[in-house]
């Protein structure tokens, strides 16, 4: 009798593990199968007889300095990092409504990504991709939507190859610089009161600020002035650069500047976007938002990606197939198994 009881605790066992096992596998399996696949627009660059400066008006009134990972409470902007699967694929989130609780836990390729993306704008003003290297391919960087920042400079590193592929790709995506938990501090520039959070929150998504990586944070240069004059780019700083350069199409070095605190380059036709480094004597770097081409008059930013219907509901009816076989073989099998325990 003892031997019997054994037997069907065993049985009993088995079969809630085994059952625990089949909801967890279907639980992960159903959130990979419901996301939806997305059409990419193929990258192209910037064009068009138009130019958008974020900078051409430009006050120099209110300079101020923010760290976005250490101080933001201060601002009462709220911020969290989302991103808990082993992809890495790291989501900087500013001004949340809410916190997105699901992750993918295992592999994510690009539409995992954009869903994500996607995902948090709704529950946030700003999505900007972090952890670039780790996180995210270069190729899926040249299709990736629907975001405007992205964390170039970190105590990690900086990866302005990454940058590069967006602008080069037609992405218009500004820079984000944080922390300052090394020898360098890395923090943003913004024309805003640090007491007027829906302004700094503009001034990001429009790109009319700059990052900066400094020493020492006595007597920075700042920018002064950044004009669309004609053809030709114009910029003035507080301070003499050892170099200011002229980043353009696939972080081409366009132009360049030594011993100076202002210059010129032509923005020429087959220029997509120009963006601005400068570099001084102290190891401070300033880091422009990018100028660009567009067609039309009247700047907007295009969407270029789409849920592709036809192909998400077809994964989704063969998942719901294989579920429902599958549910029913289990039954069917538990069936034939108690009538064979009700023969013996």
């Amino acid at each position: 009798m003892g031997s019997m009881n054994n037997d069907l605790k065993s049985k009993f066992l088995l079969r809630t593990i085994s059952a625990a096992t089949t909801l967890i596998l279907l639980f992960f399996v159903a959130i990979y199968v419901f996301v939806p696949s997305y059409r990419f627009e193929e990258p192209k660059p910037f064009s068009g007889k138009y130019i958008h400066n974020p900078y051409q008006n430009l006050s120099n009134e209110n300079w101020c300095h923010y760290d976005f990972r250490d101080s933001l409470m201060d601002f009462n902007i709220s911020s969290y990092e989302y991103g808990y699967g082993l992809s890495q694929a790291k989501y900087f989130c500013l001004d949340y409504k809410s916190k997105r609780k699901i992750d993918f836990p295992f592999i994510q390729n690009i539409h995992f990504k954009q869903y994500n993306i996607n995902c948090l704008n709704k529950k946030s003003s700003l999505v900007i991709p972090t952890n670039l290297d780790r996180g995210f391919k270069l190729r899926e960087i040249k299709h990736l939507d629907n975001y405007r920042l992205m964390e170039v400079i970190s105590p990690y590193g900086k990866h302005l190859e990454y940058w590069d592929a967006a602008l080069s790709s037609g992405r218009r995506i500004n820079i984000l610089a944080t922390s300052n938990l090394n020898e360098y501090k890395h923090s943003v520039v913004v024309n805003a009161d640090y007491s007027d959070k829906d302004l700094i929150l503009k001034s990001l998504k429009d790109g009319d600020f700059y990052a900066i990586s400094y020493k020492d944070g006595s007597n920075l240069p700042m920018l002064k002035d950044l004009k669309i004059i004609n053809d030709s780019i114009y910029i003035r700083l507080t301070k003499v650069a050892e170099e200011i350069r002229f980043i353009g199409q696939n972080g081409v070095v366009r132009d360049s500047l030594q011993d100076t605190n202002q210059g010129i380059c032509i923005f020429g036709n087959n220029d997509s976007y120009i963006r601005i480094e400068a570099y001084f004597d102290d190891g401070t770097t300033i880091y422009l938002n990018p100028i660009i081409r567009h067609q039309y008059q009247y700047f907007f930013d295009p969407s270029l990606s789409e849920i592709m219907k036809e192909k998400t509901w077809l994964m989704r009816i063969v998942f719901v197939g294989v579920l429902i076989f599958f549910i029913k073989f289990l039954l069917t099998n538990k069936k034939e198994k108690s009538d064979e325990d009700k023969g013996k």
